[in-house]
């Protein structure tokens, strides 16, 4: 594979590597519209590629491909590889989100040597020589694109795929207003510490969306928590605390509570209820409301 500059982002050539790609575009230009339709018809076929291409109308396939062209020959003869790096970078951007696998334009690649190498040979069958340099200059080229295209298609698949763990750990720790100024954390499942951390930061940027000055965290579903999880919860109720809201903490099992006091943590700051009833009740009296008991009676005549 052809190295990439680290900070440029273009192909390292040596002279002789610049030249036989010059050498490859004058073969190639000579049989570009035959290969290019044959290519296409071979991309007509495959899943993915084909589905797509149905979508774009002719004439917008016409211009990307002048435009391709122009750049590639920007590229092989002139040098000029800044502007083929970006299209070519921006179409592994497009392939991964569309979620089109990889192999599907690595196949494509290889036939278009398939499809070119054979014309070249036949022009060149008496001059091995000049057929050789012309075949490891067109792998040249393929490995670079490959390897264009391949980077940022692992680079955006990397991102698509941080965004959607974002968006799991987002829907599996929902911060609910249920008040003004109160908010309610449900937690259900195992917390492990990359969980812990996320539910943190959701819950601080909460506090400070809603202006929250009290939240119930029940933790009712949670089956068991160890040293930097139970750690983590504590240091979450601190820095809630220090956000400006008070953290009302709710069912707590036997065994997590008894883990807490095993573990030596301070508890001194977790202000504790028996269930989320409770804890909402709590939490209404830390704000101020009066929360009274109406008897049967008296509900039944409204």
């Amino acid at each position: 594979m052809q190295p990439i500059h680290p900070e440029s982002g273009l192909p390292v050539l040596t002279e002789e590597d610049f030249e036989g790609l010059k050498q490859f575009w004058i073969e190639y230009e000579l049989d570009y519209d035959a290969v290019h339709a044959e290519l296409q018809e071979y991309a007509v076929s495959m899943p993915g590629i084909g589905e797509l291409m149905a979508k774009i109308p002719r004439a917008e396939q016409e211009s990307n491909q002048r435009h391709s062209r122009h750049l590639m020959r920007e590229a092989l003869v002139e040098g000029r590889w800044e502007n083929y790096v970006q299209n070519a970078r921006t179409q592994g951007a497009v392939y991964a989100q569309m979620g089109l696998e990889f192999a599907v334009w690595f196949d494509l690649t290889s036939a278009f040597q398939r499809l070119l190498m054979p014309r070249v040979a036949a022009r060149h069958a008496a001059d091995s020589a000049r057929l050789c340099r012309i075949y490891l200059a067109s792998s040249l080229f393929v490995n670079i694109v490959l390897g264009l295209i391949g980077s940022e298609y692992l680079r955006t698949k990397d991102e698509l795929s941080r965004r959607q763990q974002r968006a799991i750990l987002e829907l599996s720790t929902p911060v609910l207003q249920v008040r003004e100024r109160m908010l309610i954390l449900p937690i259900i499942g195992v917390i492990d510490s990359n969980r812990a951390r996320q539910l943190t930061e959701s819950l601080l940027h909460a506090i400070r969306a809603n202006r929250a000055k009290v939240v119930v965290m029940d933790i009712t579903g949670v089956p068991a928590v160890d040293s930097k999880v139970a750690n983590h919860l504590v240091q979450t109720v601190e820095a809630g605390r220090l956000m400006g809201a008070a953290v009302v903490v709710t069912g707590l099992s036997a065994d997590v509570a008894q883990a807490l006091v095993t573990l030596g943590l301070d508890l001194s700051k977790l202000h504790t209820v028996g269930d989320l009833q409770g804890g909402i009740e709590e939490a209404e009296r830390l704000l101020g409301y009066r929360v009274t008991q109406v008897d049967r009676e008296e509900r039944g005549t409204l």
